[in-house]
């Protein structure tokens, strides 16, 4: 069943947004604040639970064995979905950027690696708590924003630029996008989702249980939306400015290997 917000029940979840720095998602299923959200959908992540674990699990190891691996020479994070592997951060020369993707692309039940760590100096301490209050932001906006389904989102950012992870719809997915790159600071937005039918997110809506499994006309695509005077990156040059959104299909390795966006 579901319920509008109360005044109460909207301060609780946009607190309890903002409030966390890491993904939205959670065991499903779960109520932000205590409480169903506006748009009449639970904050439900859509992976299994099992696959929820094993993403846990792969971010704990990728972690662990980069900073043992690099200590201070490098500033990486890892966000795995379901096994494909987000890296974000620094690295102080292309060697270690290397290194990094192939350590990750190593950890067992990782699918892909999609490498976009910056080559340079680390990011500064006022840089990395902007992208920390721009997280904020954007997860306070997916939440709030009707027909959004926020609780299958992942949300990662650095240097500016957005992040985002989930089993969506191709209308979802546009949305989300647009959604996002309306929201001031942010520079970039890159979807790296899992698209799935209208019907597939009608069956698990309707069981409100997550599934695995589900075949995808257009598995793991990934694209751009550039804010920066409305230009597409991904747009074949001489594309008019404010183009629609590219989304080109991404294909995870059957072996494990790196990629680059």
């Amino acid at each position: 069943m579901t319920h509008s917000f109360s005044t109460r029940g909207k301060l609780l979840a946009l607190a309890a947004v903002i409030g966390v720095s890491g993904t939205l998602t959670a065991c499903a299923p779960v109520l932000v604040g205590g409480v169903a959200a506006t748009t009449a959908m639970v904050a439900t992540d859509r992976r299994t639970v099992g696959q929820q674990v094993t993403d846990k699990e792969i971010n704990l190891k990728v972690d662990n064995d980069l900073q043992v691996k690099f200590g201070k020479t490098a500033r990486i994070n890892a966000s795995s979905y379901d096994g494909v592997v987000l890296l974000t951060g620094d690295a102080f020369s292309e060697k270690i950027r290397g290194e990094a993707a192939a350590i990750a692309a190593s950890v067992p039940q990782v699918k892909s690696v999609i490498n976009r760590l910056y080559v340079g100096p680390l990011a500064s301490f006022s840089q990395i708590t902007s992208d920390t209050w721009l997280a904020s932001k954007v997860k306070t906006t997916l939440l709030t924003t009707e027909g959004i389904p926020y609780g299958a989102i992942v949300v990662s950012v650095e240097r500016d630029d957005v992040y985002l992870q989930g089993l969506v719809t191709q209308a979802e997915a546009d949305k989300i996008a647009e959604v996002v790159a309306s929201v001031g600071g942010v520079k970039k937005v890159f979807t790296l989702f899992d698209i799935m039918t209208p019907e597939q997110a009608a069956a698990l809506n309707a069981s409100k249980q997550p599934q695995s499994g589900l075949p995808s006309s257009n598995p793991t695509p990934t694209g751009v939306t550039d804010r920066a005077g409305g230009t597409n990156i991904n747009a074949p040059a001489g594309a008019a400015p404010g183009a629609a959104t590219t989304v080109e299909p991404v294909q995870a390795p059957s072996s494990p290997q790196a990629r680059p966006l």
